[in-house]
């Protein structure tokens, strides 16, 4: 079995609290916790620039040197912050290299399916495994080349490594391919809006065949003092 190579150093971390890790960050450090098989919990700083290197690598078995002790850690969790760009956080769990170990591994989709315009979506990143520290995979490839518009891809569809067992519910999606979206235009009836305009409507009795209508009430007529002209509107 092979044995963990790359080689992280961290130190013991008295001061807690988010001011004293905000000032940590500010000199280059990472915070950092240590815990597993059932030993002590132990609160690290590490190296911003050396953990950034060694996650470039994608090294997820490592050894882990504390002053002069040296063990075998999976880097288990990465914290980041809201933008995605700075290290905030980092979990380490002591392994034994003979032990499964669980954890998440990413999903990258493989290859582009054939037929134009259709839309792949990936709503699964990761999925659960389980396995030996040696044998941790970077990551699970899901092939799509052959994908038609309608298909899905479960996760009970991917494979896996020799030695390594998938956690994640097999009925959970990791992929679909579906037909683009549809831009539908409302035309407005415009000709039947036009000629509405152009005819308005008639409000009163129809006359029927025979009928005659009573004739609208002849107006009043108002009474015109002496000495003054009736003006028309009055």
């Amino acid at each position: 079995m092979p044995a963990a190579t790359e080689t992280v150093h961290a130190k013991k971390r008295d001061a807690r609290g988010t001011k004293a890790c905000r000032l940590l960050r500010a000199e280059g450090f990472v915070p950092a916790i240590l815990y597993g098989h059932k030993e002590e919990t132990q609160a690290l700083q590490v190296s911003r620039e050396e953990l950034e290197e060694t996650l470039r690598r994608h090294v997820r078995i490592l050894e882990l040197a504390v002053g002069r002790k040296k063990e075998s850690v999976l880097l288990k969790e990465v914290q980041y912050d809201a933008f995605g760009s700075e290290i905030v956080h980092v979990d380490f769990v002591r392994v034994a290299m003979d032990e499964r170990v669980t954890l998440e591994v990413s999903i990258t989709l493989k290859g582009r399916p054939k037929q134009e315009h259709a839309v792949l979506q990936q709503p699964l990143g990761t999925v659960e495994v389980e396995c030996l520290p040696g044998d941790i995979p970077d990551v699970l490839f899901v092939p799509v080349g052959h994908l038609e518009i309608g298909d899905v891809v479960h996760v009970r569809e991917m494979v896996a490594p020799a030695g390594v067992k998938i956690l994640t519910d097999g009925e959970t999606i990791v992929a679909t391919l579906t037909p683009p979206a549809k831009e539908e235009v409302a035309e407005a009836p415009i000709a039947e809006a036009e000629a509405g305009a152009l005819e308005p409507e008639v409000i009163g009795r129809e006359k029927k065949e025979g009928e005659e209508l009573p004739e609208e009430p002849e107006q009043p007529k108002r009474n015109v003092p002496p000495g003054k002209k009736r003006t028309e509107g009055q």
